[in-house]
């Protein structure tokens, strides 16, 4: 019913499309990460600036964590904290409840509270004092084309990110273990017994939800549906921001997020190209008992492409061509790449693996000084044998 349900809404959903690769999404800012080999995969205006939203909160979240010494003590909601969260969404406390700062925490990554917001940050550094630590967590992080104004989301135009450097944010935020605990979490009962649930829960329904793992989801009409979030596919962990996807539909950012890493997970998969040991190319040795040289895989080499494109690959050894008498165990002989096109998908070094065994110079040399000497006393018997036969004449 649910995958029934997935598709009328795909047929009925009318946005303006953005063309992308095999797919169409409505989001215009992408970038999405394979985190196993920390790759962009996918990427559309990832480095435009741009409002951001509710993507605000990621940061916010993460300048509490690292600020607060106790997450179980207790704080009390006050009416300051329901100043200028009018128009924006709610995590449901109300003035005077004693909650947690993990309750707090919680609300501000599912449900988006700028109520919790604004009590994290009247009761950790101050609202100016707080911003300060987001730019400067900003700028330790490298986020080049970042800037905050508010611990909300709202849209200004000095509250601006890019989608290269949510992701980024993001990557760095989710080291974090509280906060990949409570990003990855879809439903969480407060310590006075709120519910919060996850900004995906409405959909949960008529979307694959199950399929994303971990999300925090933003909306202004200047940044538009945005959501940031991570999923792991047959093995394959994914990071993926989409930012002004269409206001058409609420869900529009979730359907666009499932749409990529439905295309992903379909068409692309990690393919072996080597094994080790596997032989690149034979080379001759001087000095030998052995004649040849095999230059094999230095290791397993699985490569995330998209199927049935592993054959176009062109496995190819660039190095020395002959070893040279004495060459020891360990030296570089060259490297191997694995190429697509004129793109490189991997290079690795090629050492000699074994100690070859060379023919001793010394009894070589010896054997060359033995074998003259016998010529020589071969010359000086058969030149005498001539001279006795002159003398007989």
């Amino acid at each position: 019913m649910k995958k029934l349900s997935y598709l009328i809404i795909l047929l009925l959903f009318v946005p303006t499309i953005v063309f992308a690769s095999s797919f169409d999404i409505t989001a215009d800012k992408v970038i999405l990460y394979n985190l196993n080999d920390d790759t962009i995969l996918y990427e559309q205006n990832s480095n435009e600036q741009t409002n951001i939203a509710s993507l605000t909160k990621i940061m916010t979240a993460l300048v509490a964590i690292e600020n607060i010494d106790d997450y179980d003590e207790y704080v009390t909601i006050t009416a300051k904290d329901f100043e200028g969260t009018n128009g924006y969404s709610k995590a449901g406390f109300s003035i005077g409840d004693q909650v947690t700062y993990r309750d707090l925490l919680y609300g501000i990554l599912l449900p988006s509270g700028a109520d919790a917001v604004n009590a994290i940050v009247n009761n950790t550094l101050g609202y100016d004092a707080f911003i300060d630590a987001m730019n400067n967590k900003a700028q330790e992080i490298g986020l080049e084309n970042t800037s905050f104004s508010n611990p909300v989301g709202k849209d200004a135009t000095d509250n601006y990110s890019t989608a290269s450097d949510i992701a980024k944010l993001l990557k760095y935020a989710l080291q974090n273990e509280l906060f990949k605990e409570i990003f990855t979490t879809k439903e969480y009962i407060t310590s006075n017994g709120i519910n919060l649930e996850c900004t995906l829960y409405p959909y949960k329904d008529i979307l694959d939800i199950d399929m994303i793992d971990g999300s925090k989801s933003g909306f202004t009409r200047g940044a538009g549906r945005c959501l940031a979030s991570i999923t792991t596919l047959n093995g394959v962990d994914y990071l993926l921001v989409v930012i002004h996807s269409t206001t058409d539909q609420n869900y529009s950012a979730v359907l666009d997020s499932i749409t990529i890493y439905d295309y992903y997970n379909d068409n692309y998969s990690y393919q072996t190209i080597l094994t080790t040991n596997d032989v690149i190319k034979t080379i001759p040795v001087k000095w030998s008992k052995v004649s040849t040289y095999n230059i094999t895989s230095p290791e397993n080499v699985e490569l995330y492409l998209e199927n049935n494109t592993s054959d176009d690959l062109v496995i190819n050894y660039e190095g020395v061509t002959e070893i040279k008498e004495f060459t020891k165990k360990g030296t570089k002989l060259g490297t191997i790449t694995i190429s697509d096109g004129n793109e490189i998908l991997y290079t690795a070094d090629v050492t000699l693996d074994y100690d070859i065994s060379y023919y001793n110079p010394f009894v070589f040399g010896a054997g060359i000084l033995i074998g003259l000497f016998i010529l020589f006393i071969i010359f000086k018997i058969i030149k005498r044998k001539r001279r006795r036969r002159r003398k007989r004449r």
